[in-house]
């Protein structure tokens, strides 16, 4: 423990020297002349930065003890094999990835430390050491379960290394890659209010003698703890159940839903001392996030306080809500049978476990030992080969089923973190609310910066992961870039309570509502919020963007929307002005609708307003609910009476008024036509000259151009697509018609692009690349250029929105989106292009660009 360097060649003098430490110094170079020392028995070098064993310490054959850990080796010399009398080496925490077979010959060793390198593989020549009694691989990414690496381990005193035949009975028995285990694994959640108990709980689950840290000095978990428990169960398998310990406070509450999962365990701990405690939140909140998943109610009794809970009534509309014996932490009283209903549960949810090949296992074991906080998709890739995973589908299902198991964390979905496999799903987790729960960030209102995230990320272990740390903060929903300002981010959570100053126009407005039945979940707005904010109201200028934590104004072609939430009331309102309102409306609704989609059974009604005379300026028109007027529409039921004037309105009417509601072919578009006739006008159908626009409406009224694209395949075939399962996926490239006038075009666009009057008739080919779908972006963008500064920021906000979805990995791609934005870009830009001047010089400048995608620019355009 000094600042040695070099060791002096002088040394080799002293050559009675039987016992030498230098260790914990700055020594590079173990010299040559060491080797004079024939008489040493012990030698510690560790702690240095040694990164060669030579050659020479081949001549100290009366060592029996040698320290080299903690340097720099990366290769263990065959050299070493004269060392016949050592008992002891500690190559520990250094580079090593390969065990030399010529370690076979150190017949006298009976303990080898191995442990934190990247040893991969164990050499059949170790069996051959037959003193070897304990071996320490800890840490090191082989294909043995944590536990045969720590066998023995706990029972042992500290000096003492784990068991090495335990290690190498495991690792040697012949195993079929293809054989299944069964694994008896699962999530245990413990959830509940800020201060409750979760974690004290946690730990007495683990490890019942554990003392409980004084209330006074209690520190409440921040984020996410991620624990470990293992035990054998009554049917004598080992269970191992990775326990979540969520934090309490609220604005972790909408970031929990993220990590709530199927064939999990929840346990609600409920404080005694606190009357007010929201359990049917956490209640319905596993309900629609788990798909029913048990719940055990933990009645905390602190101070021996009965709880005061309403369990008829919890259990009456909880079906799987279990309560156990009310148990007290301090004292213990319950504990062992809360602890033995908790494992019975978990055995009842496991049954007879879950099927594992074996080569699944050994990746599986890898990982866990792995010492990295995360490893590169490549490095997974080669790791799953390496084990006889071959097929990159098999390799992205392990690491989805680990995902959610919570060993790791892979999210696939996204394109830059599906490059990244977290192995330590408490890293990931620490790093997000690091920020949630910075002072200066909350103090900001959510506001910060890229110089923020390096002082709150300024530990070593976010070195150069930034940037996937902030995109991981992304996909939990908890902020977003703001436009214009790169470096400069929001997290909506924290935004100010109420909201800022700003005029509104009433008259006109089109107001929908979501309303919730029973439950609304928290954080759907703030949710919106992240994937709209491109449309925020002055986004761009944080001090004027036009959001608060519980409200938002979007804006679309000159078209403003308000969105509020009321918790008390659990509802969301939106309140549209301007000239384009369906436009902005079909948008907020499909955002809505994707995160309705991700709970399960979500009860909630979509208000539409009544259209007629009356109630159209009335700041509180009467209401339709979404459902009863497609009910309706099924029964062929088309018109509807206000409640308020008494007038009848078209069903239909009062839908297209507020959402673009895409048909699925041209075929069911002309049917309802004929059904409903006082509603549709086809003006293709009704006009001289099939395709042309009827000049006599109104230039108001929104244009759509037919679309028909048809291609040729092998067999010369037309195939008219009219069933939406046969084509939600992109093929082509397209040959066929697009625009009016019959003229022909070719464009890499998907099946169809649906709107309300388009023919599809398709051939399939093959799949169109995401490259193919890049390039039309490439060109829409070119040609947006042609149009005013605003008109371009709004077209660049559409075609970044297309282009986010179109980059998405295919299982995750929404194909009806994708549609739906590519029909409304093009018809927007006809528009354009018709109603400017100088409509031959920009059909000019953009046919040679069209041509490049073999796009017939002007039939793209409608003439």
């Amino acid at each position: 423990s000094n600042q040695i360097a070099i060791i002096p060649d002088s040394i080799a003098q002293l050559t009675n020297l039987t016992v030498l430490f230098l260790h914990s110094n700055q020594i590079a170079i173990i010299p040559d002349s060491i080797a004079q020392l024939t008489n040493l028995t012990v030698l510690f070098l560790h702690s240095n930065q040694i990164a060669i064993i030579p050659d020479s310490i081949a001549q100290l054959t009366n060592l029996t003890v040698l320290f080299l850990h903690s340097n720099q080796i990366a290769i263990i010399p065959d050299s070493i094999a004269q060392l016949t009398n050592l008992t002891v080496l500690f190559l520990h925490s250094n580079q090593i990835a390969i065990i030399p077979d010529s370690i076979a010959q150190l017949i006298n060793l009976t303990r080898l430390d191995l442990r934190s390198n990247q040893i991969i593989a164990i050499p059949n020549s170790i069996q051959l050491l037959t003193k070897l009694h304990q071996l320490d691989l800890r840490k090191n990414p082989l294909s043995i379960p944590k536990d045969i690496l720590d066998s023995d381990f706990a029972t042992r005193e500290e000096n003492h290394s784990p068991a090495a035949k335990p290690i190498l009975d495991y690792y040697f028995t012949i195993r079929d890659p293809d054989e299944t285990n069964y694994l008896y694994e699962a999530k245990l959640i413990i959830v509940g209010e800020g201060a409750s108990g979760k974690t004290s709980l946690a730990r007495k689950l683990i490890k019942p003698e554990y003392q409980l840290i004084p209330e006074a000095e209690d520190i409440s978990t921040q984020g996410i703890d991620i624990l470990r428990w293992e035990f054998k169960g009554t049917n004598s398998n080992d269970y191992r159940i990775h326990l979540w310990d969520f934090g309490g406070q609220e604005i972790y509450h909408a970031t929990h839903q993220f990590f709530l999962t199927e064939r999990s365990l929840y346990l609600l701990v409920a404080d005694s001392r606190k009357e007010d405690t929201d359990h049917p939140y956490w209640l319905n909140i596993i309900r629609l996030r788990s798909n029913n998943s048990p719940v055990l109610l933990i009645q905390n009794e602190k101070n021996d306080r009965t709880c005061n809970l309403n369990l008829r009534e919890l259990r009456h509309e909880f079906t799987s809500l279990e309560t156990p014996l009310p148990v007290n932490l301090a004292t213990d009283r319950n504990l062992p049978e809360l602890q033995k209903e908790i494992k019975h549960q978990l055995e009842k949810l496991l049954g007879p476990g879950l099927p594992f090949p074996n080569k699944w296992l050994n990746v599986r074991n890898i990982l866990e030992n792995d010492s990295r906080n995360h490893i590169p998709l490549t490095d997974y890739q080669t790791l799953c080969t390496r084990n006889g995973i071959t097929n990159e589908s098999e390799m992205l299902n392990l690491s989805q089923f680990l995902h959610n198991l919570g060993t790791c964390f892979h999210f696939q979905a996204d394109l830059n973190l599906k490059q990244l496999l977290i192995l330590k799903p408490n890293w990931g987790t620490a790093a997000v609310y690091k920020v949630l729960d910075c002072d200066r960030v909350k103090q900001n209102l959510g506001q910060f910066t890229t110089q923020d995230l390096t002082n709150i990320w300024n530990d070593k272990q976010y070195n150069n992961l930034h940037p996937q740390l902030l995109q991981l903060m992304k996909e939990f929903k908890v902020c977003y870039e703001i436009p214009k300002n790169p470096g400069r981010y929001i997290a909506p959570h924290l935004l100010a309570p109420t909201p800022p100053n700003y005029d509104w126009n009433p008259e006109n407005n089109r107001i929908v509502r979501y309303e919730y039945k029973g439950f609304m979940p928290k954080g759907i707005l703030t949710r919106i919020i992240v994937e709209m904010h491109k449309r925020i109201e002055n986004v761009s200028i944080p001090n004027q963007a036009l959001v608060w934590k519980t409200g938002v104004v979007l804006t679309h072609s000159n078209t403003r929307a308000e969105l509020t939430e009321n918790q008390t009331y659990r509802k969301i309102e939106i309140r549209v002005s301007g000239p384009r309102p369906r436009d902005l409306l079909t948008l907020i609704h499909d955002e809505f609708q994707d995160i309705h989609d991700s709970y399960d059974t979500l009860n909630y009604d979509t208000l539409i307003p009544c259209n007629c005379p009356t109630c159209k300026p009335s700041p509180t028109p009467h209401t339709y609910t979404l459902k009863s007027l497609q009910t309706r529409l099924e029964k062929a039921q088309y018109k509807v009476q206000c409640d308020i004037s008494y007038d009848d309105v078209q069903v239909r009417g009062l839908i297209d008024d507020v959402f673009a509601e895409p048909y699925d072919d041209l075929e069911e578009h002309l049917d309802r036509l004929d059904r409903e006739p006082d509603h549709y006008r086809n003006p293709y159908r009704d006009s001289p000259t099939p395709g042309k626009r009827d000049r006599s409406k109104s230039r108001n009224e929104p244009y759509v151009p037919i679309v028909n694209v048809t291609v040729n395949n092998t067999n010369q075939q037309e195939q008219t697509m009219t069933d939406t399962s046969k084509t939600n996926q992109f093929n082509g490239p397209m040959s066929g018609i697009i625009g009016s006038d019959n003229t022909q075009v070719s464009a890499p666009i998907a099946n169809s692009i649906a709107t309300d009057n388009a023919q599809i008739t398709v051939n399939q080919t093959h799949n169109t690349s995401t490259e193919d779908l890049i390039k039309l972006i490439t060109t829409l963008r070119q040609t947006a250029l042609q149009f005013p500064t605003d008109t371009q920021e709004e077209l660049a906000t559409d075609l970044e929105d297309l282009e986010a979805e179109i980059i998405k990995p295919e299982p995750d791609r929404n194909p009806t989106r994708i549609k739906k934005r590519i029909a409304a870009i093009v018809t927007t830009i006809g528009l354009l292009a018709s109603g400017i001047s100088g409509v031959a010089d920009f059909t000019n400048t953009t046919i040679d660009l069209g041509e490049k995608l073999n796009i017939d620019v002007p039939a793209l355009m409608g003439r």
